[in-house]
């Protein structure tokens, strides 16, 4: 998918400017093209793969309509602003586009390698498909810099500001992982503990994603 990343930016700005102006939720909402797009090139899993590409491609609510409906979405936020409620300044401030962006990237290539995965000739037929699908060099090096770093749950959690961030992270790596290994439950128990995701709201949204891939055809 061609200039993947410049997708995902102007995406999010829209659903950014939505949600200031309508009391929308945000990125939350969805997962755009872009994201379904480097999916495919990274996520080993058959059924997230599948799964990732038709939230890209239809463009479905992850907030509104597939994460159990929107007033569970919005308890889900709740619980989480309630668990960051020793941090004054959580839930007022947002994280600037760019940083946002990246991060969003970082952690979909830590999903797609939390299994351990992800070796020189996995990285070599990435590349490869990321030049053949039109990704520039700044979008290919952001995903080459994230493929190089050790998994850190932390890492990701640093910065995020508000609960919709903190969220939109869990869920997509959720969405990109079959949790079939230790390592990937691992990876999602730290990382659920770094953003300070309650547990019921974890079950919950593994729940449903199960539910979801479950449901896909073939």
């Amino acid at each position: 998918m061609a200039n993947w990343m410049d997708q995902l930016q102007s995406l999010l700005k829209q659903k950014g400017a939505s949600a200031t102006s309508s009391g929308d939720q945000g990125f939350s909402k969805m997962l755009p093209g872009a994201l379904g797009g480097l999916a495919g090139l990274l996520v080993a899993s058959k059924s997230s793969r599948k799964l990732l590409t038709k939230y890209g491609t239809s463009a479905l609510l992850v907030g509104g309509g597939a994460v159990a409906g929107s007033v569970l979405w919005n308890k889900y936020k709740d619980k989480v602003r309630a668990a960051h409620q020793d941090e004054p300044q959580y839930g007022v401030q947002s994280s600037p586009l760019d940083v946002r962006t990246e991060r969003l990237i970082l952690a979909l290539v830590f999903a797609a390698k939390s299994d351990g995965h992800i070796d020189d000739k996995e990285r070599a037929a990435i590349d490869a498909q990321m030049r053949e699908a039109g990704v520039e060099e700044q979008g290919r090096a952001l995903v080459t810099q994230a493929i190089e770093q050790p998994l850190d749950p932390e890492r990701l959690a640093r910065g995020i500001k508000n609960e919709e961030e903190a969220l939109e992270i869990y869920f997509l790596s959720c969405a990109a992982i079959d949790v079939d290994h230790f390592m990937e439950r691992s990876y999602l128990n730290a990382l659920g503990d770094a953003l300070k995701i309650p547990q019921d709201v974890r079950e919950g949204i593994e729940q449903d994603l199960k539910q979801q891939k479950l449901a896909l055809p073939g």
